[in-house]
């Protein structure tokens, strides 16, 4: 039976009760962060609180993003879950919280904002569809709207987006805007490689800048790859030698075809493969570091 973290407890997941006038329900008034777990450790951490706290910050939520806290906190909870030995990913939502009034401006004295996180095992799938790639589809989006570049709980157009995707027999939706340029994908950011440069759309193309999308352009930079946050046109990205899209459960995974027409071999290509493995030894890395500094706390703290 799933446990999940309800506003400081540990409840099963059936017994979770959330008030019929939280903001969140009725307004979509909240935001949400989608974490991956390898082996009991959350990769990125810290960039995902920092993104949430500034955008709580953007939009008057209280929120407390403490690393070390919410660490704790992931890690009881994954043991209680039974994910400590497997990769999972998580989701951490937090809410305005109450509003009985059921007002649309947020209330004067705000009251404690809801926080909710939960945990499931990753789909074996995913590392397969790594391997091989996948098919998306294109859905025209006009101007994409997300002025403060949030992540927000209002996810309704990107679950049609995927519901559309499905029934078209593909694994992910781009969103295409007006101009013709691709922005992001329903639950992941675009990359497109030509001639050896990477091209991603710019945060001020309106789209949601990923954490799995920053990392990446770190480590393309640190392998000497040219890295370009520009325009990107769907018919570039139809030319492309390769296209990938990023996100924290996927990581870096590859696009093998757009509307059914194959992107360069129609297979994953060097970079995009280059650049996974330089991911997951970046989770290596930063969770070997995070492993030896919790045994030289409990070494120094021992009796």
């Amino acid at each position: 039976m799933a446990i999940v973290y309800l506003n400081g407890r540990f409840v099963q997941a059936e017994r979770a009760k959330i008030s019929a006038f939280d903001r969140g329900f009725s307004y979509g008034d909240g935001l949400f962060e989608t974490l991956r777990a390898y082996s009991g450790w959350v990769f990125a951490l810290d960039r995902h609180l920092r993104r949430l706290r500034s955008g709580a910050a953007q939009i008057g939520l209280q929120f407390d993003g403490d690393v070390a806290h919410w660490r704790r906190i992931i890690t009881r909870l994954l043991r209680r879950n039974g994910l400590t030995e497997s990769d999972s990913s998580l989701r951490l939502t937090v809410t305005r919280g109450v509003d009985v009034l059921g007002t649309l401006q947020p209330p004067d004295h705000p009251s404690l904002p809801t926080l909710l996180l939960v945990a499931r095992a990753i789909e074996v799938t995913t590392a397969e569809r790594q391997q091989v790639g996948i098919g998306v589809v294109t859905i025209e989006w006009g101007t994409p709207f997300n002025p403060f570049g949030i992540k927000s709980v209002n996810y309704l157009y990107h679950m049609l987006a995927m519901v559309r995707a499905k029934e078209q027999g593909a694994r992910e939706a781009l969103f295409v805007a007006s101009d013709g340029s691709v922005v992001e994908a329903a639950t992941s950011n675009v990359f497109s490689v030509a001639n050896g440069v990477l091209t991603t759309a710019p945060e001020d193309a309106g789209l949601l800048p990923g954490i799995t999308r920053e990392v990446i352009i770190e480590l393309a930079k640190k392998e000497g790859l040219d890295v370009r946050e520009a325009t990107l046109p769907l018919r570039d990205l139809l030319a492309a030698d390769e296209a990938f899209l990023t996100g924290s459960v996927k990581e870096v995974m590859p696009v093998i075809a757009i509307d059914e027409r194959p992107i360069g071999p129609g297979s994953p290509g060097p970079i995009t493969k280059l650049l996974q493995q330089r991911y997951r030894e970046a989770v290596d890395e930063e969770r070997a570091r995070g492993l030896r500094r919790r045994r030289s706390r409990a070494r120094s703290t021992a009796p």
